[in-house]
């Protein structure tokens, strides 16, 4: 459905077909098609509009950042060439503080990830990553080098419905200055984020540091139901 929308098999205005059909097309249930329609939602590309169906939205020209595609396909919708080199890739045993943010046992199984994503050559982003083994298993480090949300969806048929985002400036460390080529001290933009599956299971915890000059956030408000 992204693809029709994107490569102008719908224009914009065009009122969708209804639900039904579009899961006897696709071979897939009514929820499966409700589930991928809320998506399109979220990305600003479909609206709905109560007792009429749902319509395709009329483009900005701003690119998504939603965070919910991961860095690397929000990466390569811009047309960046992405490289990542993992530097940590091990199991730990949760200590309290991760516990508490992936919600998880003191002690249970815990992936700990640190890499840097290389946008068009350019060292732009160090990750550092926490996933519970329980909800990602059998991760691999060709798994974190390309997407860990791609081996979500593709391999574990697991859909990241919702983050919860906190933006703030910090300060980089010799390690981080060293990893993205900039002096100690440099302003980085810090993402922390809370990630979870459309089950409502928390799944990830990690903080993302961007270099300024590289870093965009754009986001889609859409009212609730509720607020119709």
């Amino acid at each position: 459905m992204k693809q029709r929308i994107l490569s102008g098999y719908y224009s914009a205005f065009d009122k969708l077909p209804d639900g039904k059909a579009l899961a006897q097309e696709f071979e897939c249930s009514e929820i499966t098609l409700k589930k991928a329609l809320d998506f399109l939602v979220k990305e600003g590309l479909v609206v709905r509009k109560r007792g009429s169906g749902s319509f395709v939205k009329q483009r900005s020209n701003a690119v998504s950042q939603s965070h919910l595609l991961g860095t690397k396909k929000r990466a390569e919708d811009r047309g960046q060439v992405v490289n990542t080199r993992v530097v940590t890739f091990k199991l730990i045993e949760a200590t309290e503080d991760i516990a508490a943010k992936l919600k998880c046992s003191v002690g249970d199984e815990v992936y700990c990830i640190t890499r840097v994503r290389i946008l068009d050559g350019v060292p732009t982003i160090i990750e550092y990553i926490y996933l519970s083994k329980i909800v990602v298993p059998n991760l691999s480090i060709e798994h974190v080098k390309s997407s860990i949300y791609g081996y979500l969806s593709e391999h574990l048929n697991q859909t990241v419905h919702s983050a919860n985002l906190k933006i703030t400036v910090g300060h980089a460390t010799s390690t981080e200055g060293e990893y993205l080529n900039i002096p100690i001290g440099e302003h980085l933009v810090c993402v922390a984020q809370n990630a979870y599956l459309d089950n409502g299971q928390l799944f990830e915890y990690s903080v993302a540091k961007h270099l300024c000059e590289s870093f965009e956030f754009s986001t889609t408000y859409v009212k609730s139901e509720t607020q119709l």
